[in-house]
Parts: C-alpha cells; structure tokens; sequence
C-alpha cells in the first residue's frame, strides 16, 4: 500500500467519527456516496430521533440517490461488489438495533429521514415565518425568472424619466453603453440575476465605501501580481531593469506598477520578445545606442527565464491601482440605479406571483438573522439538527453559506453538533448558481461561524483505471494552478491512486487517452483523423462507434479549435469501402472539415452503387424516420432542435428536402441483430450505419427514392 492508499484508509476511518465536524475533500471516483452513506449511518447510532439529522444535497437526483443508498442499506441491499459492503453490514446493523430500542422503523418508513435538495430546505425555512422572511404569502418558484428580470430592469429605466435623481444616474450609464436602451435593459437585467453577489452591499453600503472596497481589492490583486513577479526574475536582472531609460523601481507596491507596464513595453510587442529596437518605436529615451544596447541585453537575459514573457504580459494587462474619478461616479450611478431595481424586481414578484431561487435564500436568511444576530427561529431549527450533512459543498453560493453560518449560530465547541461537508473543489461547475469555489478554501482554513472543521481528503479512485488515474495525475497537475488561491478561487490539483487491480477488468488492447493538438492546420488534423479511422477499422470491420446505440466502444478525436466523432462506416462494395464515416464536427467550420477528411479518405464518387464514405452525422438523422430513431420525430424542426444543427433540413450531398427523403411511403429494414454486423451491411450499396437503421427507400437507386407524391 503506498502513501496515498494508506492516507486515504486513515481519513475513511476518521471521516466516521461522530464527535468531529469534517470538511471532505472526494475527487471524482472516490465513493463520495457512499461516505455520506456510512455517515448518516454512523450518525443514526448517537440520535434520539432520525429528524435530528439533515442531509443537504444541490440536486433531486443526488438527494434522491443518497436517500436510496440510505434506504438500501437499511433493508439489506448492499451489493456484493461493493467495495464499503462489509462497513455498510456493519453501519447498518448498529442503526437497525439503535433504531429499534425506540421504535424506528425506517427501512419501511424513509419519509422519516430529513434528506432534501438546499432548495427545498431554504423553502421550508421561508414558509416557517413568513413575515420575518419577508415573504409575504405562499412562495411560488418559477424556473424561468428571466422575464421578470426583463421587466423590472424596464421599470427601473422608465421610472428614471419622472426621477430627477435617478434620471441622472441613468444617463451617466447611457453615455458609457453609447444611449442603447436595450443593451442598458439587458445589463440590468443580468445583474439582478445575479443580485445575490452585490445586493447586500449595495444596501449595507454606500456609493464611497463601495468604491474604497474596489480600490483595496485593486490594490490587493496587483500588490501580489507584482511579488510574483519580483519573486520569479534574478534579483541581478531586476537590478538591471530598473536601471534602463523610463522604467524606475521594479518592486511590488502597487505604485510600481506603472515601471513594470513600461518594462512590458519596451521588452515585448506582440507577446513576443521585440527585436527591433528603433527611437521611433521606443521613444527618445533610447535615441542613445546604449541605451538600446542596455536594453538589448536586458531582453536576452530575460528569455532566459521560463515564463518570464507571460509573466510580463500578466503585468501589462493590470488595471490601475486605483479608481479614477470618472469610474467612482459612475459606480456611485449604478450602485443606486441597481438599488432601485431590485425594489422593482419585488414588486414584480409581488404582482405576479412568482419568485425566484435567490429571493427564497434571502428570505430564509432573513428569518435566521435580524440586524446581524441569530433569530428565536434560527436558534430553534439549528439548535433541533444535531448533525448536519452537505454534498456538493465546492458548489455553495454565498448566500447558503451564510444561511449555515445563521443556523450554527448557537452552536458550541463540545456540545456534541457536527457539522459533514463533502465535496470536491476541481468539479465546481455551478458558477452559473452563484458558487464559489473559494468558499471550500476558507471553510477549510477558517471554518464556518463557530464551527471549526477538520480537513480530510480521500485519493483512492475505484472507478477509472489505473491507466487513467496516472494519465490524469500527469495531465492536470499541469494544467491546474500550482496552489489554491482564495481571492481568484484558484484550486491546485490533488493526485489521486488506483483502487482497481492492474489488468482486472483491463480495456481492449491499445485503449489509451491520447491528445494530439494540431494548431493551425487542419489539413494535418484531418489526415491524422482519418489515418487513426483506418487503423480502429481495420481491427474490427464491423464496430459500432456510437456507445449510446451499440454498447461498444466510442471513439472521439479532441483538437484545437473542435472535435469530431466517427459516426458511420462505408459498405463493402464502394470506392472507399475501407473508410469509415466521420461525424461533423461540433464547432466552427464544420463543413470545410468534413470536406478535408473527406478528401483524406480517398477519391469521392457520385456512381448510383457508391456513396461517401464521410458526411455530416445530420445527414444520417435527417434520412431516418421516426420509426427507424425510436422517440424521435424525422420532422426537420425537430431534429434541428435535437442535433443542435441547422443543416438538417437540406443534406450537404444530395441537396434534396428533408420531406422528400423522410416521406412516409418508404418502409424500414429489418430489425438489427443484436450481435454481428447490421443486417444490410452484407452487399449492400448504400453506406452501412451503426447509429440509425438506414430506411430502405435510401439504400435503392437515385431515381428510385419516393417524390412527395
């Protein structure tokens, strides 16, 4: 067992102590699950009442699949090949024979377990009192708030005309968006839904210390910029710089920036080092050939230095260290104008109805908190949860961050509460929902409210290879910061080490993850694509390359700047008959690349007996009836809509309408056999096709295929 596996065991181990408030770091693979699973079994042993514990998932589906393992595991259904099935035989005895001295019966009775999505929760907590949270009645969420945004950003903007104030503070931003009434709607409109990031400070505060706040931030970002800066280049080197014409102390106050900006300047153009080193492009200050000479030098040492380009570059793309005042009066205008869109946004709701996600946080927190200090409900509902349980904690807003803060209030050190937060910072992925990342970073560092928390971290994966586990491991640890950063939300990568046995369960031999970049040259890709298509084909003739409909293996090729994916294979008998199919690819220029690896496979023919071995993966859907893709309407729209594209109406090859080709008066082939090759591969003209049962009005002759007629 090396240092990783051991490490893991040890905080599998103390992840179940029942006394200790954990923060859990699960990377993907790790049986995250199952953790929580063991937990809230361990956790129902020390509980008078299953209600006492709270488990918080972000999704239905992670709720519901956490109350299934729960549910499973207390009537005994734990897979044999489970790696945790002797601790959850274990757990979940110990619960059963706690739960029946008082007279639970929850492996018939779930509805008992306090499992729920943080939606639902923070509802609960809003419905509790509805006049301290400002709810105002029955809360009704709408999944699509937008147009409600819409029209308080209009309100906002048409209530200017009769506000001599607020007209001024709209027109100050109609002069910086160039007096376009939809573009400042719109703005507006993206900013109230992302109003729980600002509004607090925009009620809190006032224009003055928002700007001060921006201004020590500012300084905050370019004072540490700058120290890596001086950190990274020789100290002879910097010594150096500063001496050449027009640039001056090179150091990390914020009021060196403008040294480095210049050093920037005058050592790189384009991104690259400058080699042309001319009064007129540099400034009278090296009219002197020493002077050019000096700087000469000073670019020759710095290419020396790794890095040292992108370094500079980060440097000159810094903002000033201050506001200027134009900016301050113009953060004093929107911060008011903001203000009085969100007045308008609850009026809005109000009239309609309807709310959204972030109004129900901000109730809940308004019942939990009044002027800073915990409510009689917030002490009632936190001091009623003895343990509380959070998944997917790398996605919390701050809003529910705060609503934890609110309902461990009253909690103390030792008096038997415990905060489970699990989750892993490298998948946060709902930034759209207002997470924050760095949030995991300072429950680490500082814990939440009282609670202070031990970090954990698990490092076995059970789910990938061990191929893949050293790929990743060798990839992204290159590709991820190289420490994590609270301000930035910047997270460093964390190894992980196989769980599964080498060569158990093993992938076909040659599987492998492989990335080949191609910049600028499609040509290349192209060829490459279609060299890797022949050699796949040539160890099976008959493999499907779509996993969704076959089961088998699928094959994907990722470049820069898109991707494409092999689709179809060409049918015995044609031209190309060795080539496969390559689906279209997802992003720009699709056609000219399905035109070169095209051209790559060989020389095209428009004979009756011989299609193209490569065409658009729409192609293939727009001639499949409904019958041959089960669930899916051939009507064009619809498949525009379900493919994502906008050729599906007219084929790149045959130019023929949709309708003429997806009539209804041509009938299906047989049904495909669930092993072997499909059964109109075998001598067939047409191209066969692993994705979609070709119709057999396609695969006859040209004049044969059926008119609208």
């Amino acid at each position: 067992m090396n240092e990783l596996s051991r490490a893991d065991a040890e905080a599998r181990e103390r992840a179940l102590d029942p006394q200790r408030s954990i923060l859990l770091q699960a990377p993907a693979g790790s049986g995250k699950t199952s953790m929580l699973t063991q937990r809230f079994l361990r956790l129902l042993c020390t509980v008078d009442d299953p209600g006492e514990i709270l488990a918080i998932t972000f999704t239905r589906k992670a709720a519901a699949e956490m109350r299934a393992r729960v549910t499973q595991a207390l009537r005994g259904e734990i897979a044999a090949d489970d790696p945790c099935a002797a601790q959850l035989h274990t757990l979940t005895a110990a619960a059963l024979r706690h739960g029946t001295t008082r007279g639970w019966n929850l492996a018939h009775d779930p509805g008992a377990l306090r499992i729920q999505t943080i939606d639902s929760f923070t509802y609960w907590l809003a419905s509790q009192l509805p006049i301290a949270a400002r709810a105002g009645g029955t809360l009704r969420v709408t999944e699509t708030p937008q147009e409600l945004y819409r029209r308080a950003a209009r309100r906002t903007l048409l209530a200017a005309e009769a506000d001599a104030v607020l007209g001024a503070d709209t027109e100050l931003l109609f002069e910086r968006l160039d007096n376009h009434w939809n573009n400042v709607e719109r703005l507006l409109a993206d900013m109230l839904e992302q109003r729980a990031h600002w509004l607090r400070y925009v009620l809190e505060t006032g224009p003055g210390q928002l700007c001060a706040r921006v201004n020590a931030s500012l300084a905050d970002i370019i004072r540490d910029q700058l120290a890596a800066a001086s950190a990274a280049l020789p100290p002879a080197l910097l010594r150096a710089a500063q001496q050449l014409p027009g640039v001056g102390p090179l150091g990390s106050d914020p009021t060196h920036l403008p040294a480095w900006k210049r050093l920037a300047h005058c050592t790189l153009t384009g991104g690259r080092w400058r080699v042309r080193l001319t009064e007129d492009l540099l400034g009278p200050a090296y009219a002197q050939a020493a002077a050019r000479e000096a700087l000469h030098s000073c670019i020759a040492h710095l290419s020396r230095v790794p890095g040292s380009a992108q370094l500079l570059q980060g440097v000159a793309a810094l903002p000033a260290a201050a506001l200027s005042e134009a900016d301050e009066a113009a953060i004093g205008a929107l911060s008011r104008v903001l203000e009085h869109a969100a007045r308008e946004l609850h009026v809005e709701f109000a009239q309609q109805g309807r709310v959204d996600y972030a109004y129900v946080t901000g109730a809940a927190r308004a019942a939990l908190t009044e002027a800073g200090l915990p409510t009689e409900l917030a002490l009632r509902t936190g001091l009623a949860f003895t343990h509380i349980l959070v998944d997917e904690f790398q996605d919390t807003s701050l809003a529910q961050f705060q609503l934890l803060e609110s309902l461990t209030a009253a909690w103390q050190e030792g008096d038997g509460r415990t905060l489970f937060l699990v989750g892993d910072p490298m998948q946060s992925i709902y930034r759209f929902r207002d997470a924050e990342v760095g949030l995991f970073i300072s429950a680490r560092e500082h814990g939440i409210g009282n609670v202070r928390l031990t970090p954990l971290r698990l490092t076995r994966n059970f789910r990938a290879t061990p191929a893949l586990v050293e790929w990743t491991n060798q990839v992204f640890a290159q590709v991820f910061p190289a420490a994590d950063e609270l301000r930035a939300g910047a997270i460093a990568f964390r190894a992980s080490a196989a769980a599964r046995v080498p060569g158990a369960g093993a992938p076909p031999a040659g599987a492998s993850v492989q990335l080949r970049l191609f910049p600028g040259d499609r040509d290349a890709e192209a060829r490459a694509v279609a060299a890797r298509i022949g050699e796949l084909r040539g160890r099976d003739r008959h493999a499907s390359w779509c996993r969704w409909r076959s089961g088998r293996s699928c094959a994907t090729w990722c470049s820069s700047p898109g991707h494409c994916t092999i689709s179809a294979t060409a049918a015995p008998g044609s031209p190309c008959c060795a080539r496969p199919g390559v689906a279209r690819a997802w992003r720009r220029s699709p056609r000219s690349r399905v035109r070169r690896i095209r051209s790559s496979c060989g020389k095209r023919s428009r004979t009756p007996g011989a299609w193209h071995a490569v065409r658009p993966v729409t192609w293939y859907a727009s001639r499949a009836c409904a019958q041959c893709w089960p669930g899916r309407s051939s009507d064009a729209t619809a498949l525009r809509r379900q493919t994502g594209s906008r050729r599906v109406g007219y084929s790149w090859v045959r130019r023929m309408p949709t309708r003429e080709r997806s009539s209804g008066t041509h009938a299906c082939s047989s049904a495909r056999s669930p092993s072997g090759p499909p059964p109109w591969s075998g001598g067939d003209r047409r191209t066969s096709r692993p994705c979609f049962r070709t119709c057999t009005a396609l695969r006859r002759p040209r004049a044969q295929i059926p008119s609208r007629s």
